[in-house]
């Protein structure tokens, strides 16, 4: 138990990130300020496990190991935890041309949420769910870092708290229990434009 623990509260380092994993390491970095956000991790991948219980699709992030055991498993799993008293991830999609030219490109780049309202703030949750209060938080960094603070724009598409509209990339077990008090999920969309950089 002691390694799983270590492996939550390790501190991630993205090094010399180029193009639209540099803006998504940015962001993180930005939202790991959160104080209801204990574990911002970078960009998630999708992969397939059949179980007795049927064929699943999770999201799982490449944790480099330290000491470059690669004998070790480097994917974790991205599902809601109740043991987090926030996370997210982000999804990156297909890139296509910029309207500005070829100079630019557009990535559809998604944060998936998840947290225990109850270890945020328990009195507050015997009143109300209060997940848009994260997602505001979510937001107010983008929109006071926006262009000028950050290299590239970006431009809030869509935001939901519908569960199955939250992973609608994965096909996941126990997802009900992932968005029922003290648990609550969200996810943004967004529209993330890059200027190519120079050689």
């Amino acid at each position: 138990m002691a390694e799983l623990t270590n492996l939550q509260n390790k501190v991630f380092e993205i090094v010399n990130p180029v193009e639209i994993d540099a803006a998504v390491e940015k962001m993180r970095q930005a939202f790991s300020n959160l104080s209801w956000l204990s574990h911002p991790y970078h960009i998630a991948q999708r992969f397939y496990k059949e179980t007795e219980k049927g064929a699943f699709y999770y999201p799982e992030t490449y944790i480099s190991k330290a000491d470059g055991d690669i004998k070790k498993e480097p994917y974790h799993r991205l599902t809601p935890d109740s043991d987090y008293t926030g996370m997210i991830f982000f999804m990156v999609g297909k890139s296509t041309p910029g309207s500005k030219g070829n100079d630019f490109t557009n990535y559809p780049v998604s944060i998936i949420g998840s947290a225990n309202l109850k270890k945020i703030d328990p009195v507050k949750l015997k009143k109300y769910l209060f997940t848009q209060e994260l997602i505001k938080s979510i937001k107010d960094i983008i929109y006071n870092n926006e262009e000028s603070v950050w290299d590239f724009s970006v431009e809030i598409i869509s935001e939901t708290r519908d569960l199955r509209e939250t992973y609608r990339e994965f096909v996941l077990d126990k997802i009900e229990s992932y968005n029922r008090a003290p648990l609550q999920c969200f996810r943004i969309d967004l529209l993330v434009t890059l200027q190519k950089e120079c050689s």
